[in-house]
């Protein structure tokens, strides 16, 4: 069996202010790996799959992963998986898509990954003998609404030559979904995106082969068509020759007309048969919902429906029974009503009535839990435990307590319980899949460093999946670039400050020393010194703000100063006159001189404020 190769970059923060900031993209791409890998999951090698998270995920580091797995690693026999959550925008000039990254800015589509030509070179050229490509993409920039034929499209970011291209090559998959835009902000479920949140379901089996048992990406990709709203629905573009197993065994190489699947003529839609929906693939309900147990509004039907074998009670008194009985459903009705507190008043006199009754204990349970009173509704299941250690529905109703109370691998061997007592209860599926979910979200166990990028120092490993990032990364971190680059800013400013201002005296030097010398050479050395403090003002602050707008504020009061000495002050009037005295003929050079230092104390500043304002604007400053 060939190996699985994955890929996984999430980017919440970004350097270029274009790009607002993400809630969910980084948690996704973590969730997703440490999935894949682990032993309750897909089950994959750590050290065959690589996660780049936030500052780490460069342009540079990204592009050398993606070749390094597609173009060397890979063999014939692997399948390789490529997830990116984060920005992507289309090139104003060409309308190009691309990828935006760490180090990416939106007014720099260079600096961004190329969609089309990298996806491109790695479909073609790769052995690999099936790729899959997710993109789950925040869509900025106003060309977008151009390009698109719907609110939520994503046809504009490959473009139709990488659509053209995908129907010509066997096995290789690009599934784009709109994780947000302009008319909609990014929305997320259980702490996850909403795209991964039914990714993570489908892997834990509600894309399962009923039969098999196995997770292909056809039968992934139809769910979650099927399962996700217009703005997250995936676009499918590519096809497929045979099934591409994510998780479980691989079958034997055998193409059949049956086995085939392509998209419909590139419209974004499999040509898959349609795969009926379970009702295991829902999210829990009725007080099993992982991560906060609902108020139980429909307690009285999902009980029911959760257990078909209802437990029964131990012999009591006809009366005692009967009566236990009208305030167990009275306590369902008031449930149905959102009035928990008299529901649970009318269970306590119930139990006080026939103590062991199995179903009480159970709704009782269920709603304390839905209350966050953990321990004590974790005692009533016990209780039910004690007296029917077969209860299936006991056993399911524990799993969902011990997953809100964060306790994952007691959770889940007791929901495997539940399915050995009742293995086709579609609820209990249900409450699986979302307690891996929840697991997969939660824990992210720390992994030792891959290995480095081709090219890179050895301290520049990316880490393993399920590891979390660290400073040694292939990008450093924030805060020690952000010093570095405010550093070079300043010694650049206060640089190509002294030359434009030595340009500018030594055109003065010429004018004074040497009056009878053309006109034009002082003044054009003059005019350079000028024109190079002004460009210095504006483009500095524009892109790196306060730490160019010090030095050239400081200059300008220096500047300010000789003219302004020399004409308002008696020593500094007596000094310019001694200096016509010396030299008549260079009074005409004098004044332009003073004119000189008053433009130099005026014009970069003035252009320096329209740089630092426009800057912040347009969000095109460097941090």
């Amino acid at each position: 069996m060939g190996r699985r190769l994955g890929l996984l970059i999430g980017i919440n923060q970004y350097q270029d202010s274009s790009f607002r900031p993400l809630r969910y993209a980084e948690t996704d791409a973590r969730a997703i790996a440490h999935w894949l890998v682990n032993s309750r999951g897909g089950r994959w090698n750590p050290s065959e799959v690589q996660l780049l998270l936030g500052p780490q995920a460069t342009r540079q580091c990204a592009e050398q992963w993606l070749m390094r797995l597609c173009l060397q690693t890979a063999g014939p026999d692997d399948t390789l998986f490529v997830y990116f959550a984060g920005h992507a925008f289309l090139d104003e000039g060409r309308a190009e898509g691309y990828l935006a990254l760490a180090d990416t800015f939106y007014h720099q589509p260079a600096s961004g990954l190329p969609l089309a030509p990298t996806l491109l070179q790695v479909f073609g050229r790769s052995p690999a003998r099936a790729i899959v490509c997710v993109l789950d993409c925040f869509q900025t920039g106003s060309l977008w609404g151009q390009r698109r034929t719907s609110p939520f499209d994503c046809r504009p970011l490959p473009g139709p030559t990488l659509l053209a291209t995908l129907q010509q090559l066997p096995n290789r998959f690009l599934l784009c979904s709109c994780r947000g835009n302009e008319f909609a902000a990014e929305q997320g479920e259980q702490n996850v995106g909403m795209l991964a949140h039914r990714l993570l379901l489908g892997l834990c089996g509600g894309a399962a082969d009923p039969t098999s048992g196995q997770i292909t990406f056809q039968r992934l990709s139809l769910y979650l068509q099927q399962n996700l709203g217009e703005q997250q629905r995936p676009q499918l573009f590519g096809q497929g020759l045979g099934p591409v197993v994510l998780v479980g065994e691989e079958p034997p190489l055998e193409l059949s007309p049956s086995a085939a699947t392509a998209t419909a003529g590139g419209s974004g839609q499999p040509g898959l048969q349609q795969m009926p929906a379970a009702p295991g693939l829902a999210p829990p309900q009725a007080g099993y919902q992982v991560g906060q147990l609902s108020p139980l509004a429909q307690a009285s039907t999902g009980i029911a429906q959760l257990s078909p074998q209802q437990p029964a009670t131990p012999a009591a008194t006809p009366t005692a029974e009967q009566q236990a009985t009208l305030l167990l459903q009275q306590a369902r009705f008031l449930l149905q009503q959102q009035r928990p507190t008299e529901a649970l008043n009318c269970l306590e006199r119930a139990l006080q009535l026939t103590p062991t009754n199995a179903a009480a204990l159970l709704l009782k349970g269920q709603l304390l839990g839905s209350a966050g009173r953990f321990a004590e509704a974790m005692q009533a299941v016990e209780q039910v435990l004690r007296q029917e250690p077969g209860n299936a529905l006991a056993w399911s109703t524990r799993a969902a307590l011990l997953a809100n109370m964060g306790q994952f691998e007691e959770a889940l061997q007791a929901i495997e319980r539940s399915l050995t007592l009742d293995p086709h209860n579609s609820e209990t599926q249900t409450i699986k899949s979302a307690i891996l979910v929840k697991m997969a979200v939660a824990q992210t166990p720390a992994a030792p460093p891959s290995a480095p990028l081709p090219g890179a120092s050895a301290g520049q490993a990316a880490p393993a999946a399920g590891g979390r990032e660290t400073s040694a990364g292939p990008a450093t971190p924030d805060s020690r670039q952000g010093v570095a680059r405010r550093g070079r800013a300043l010694l650049t400013s206060l640089a190509l400050q002294i030359v434009g201002l030595g340009l500018g005296l030594v055109g003065a030097w010429l004018a004074i020393k040497h009056p009878g010398a053309p006109t034009v050479v002082p003044l054009t050395i003059e005019g350079l010194g000028l024109a190079l403090l002004c460009a210095n003002a504006l483009s500095g602050c524009y892109f790196d703000g306060l730490w160019r707008f010090v030095p050239i504020s400081l200059t300008s009061l220096l500047t300010a100063a000789v003219p302004a000495y020399l004409l308002l002050t008696q020593s500094g009037r007596a000094r310019l006159a001694g200096l016509v005295e010396a030299n008549p003929r260079g009074f005409t050079a004098i004044q332009f001189i003073l004119l000189w230092f008053g433009l130099v104390a005026v014009l970069p500043l003035l252009l320096a404020l329209v740089g630092l304002v426009s800057g912040w604007l347009r969000g095109a400053r460097r941090r």
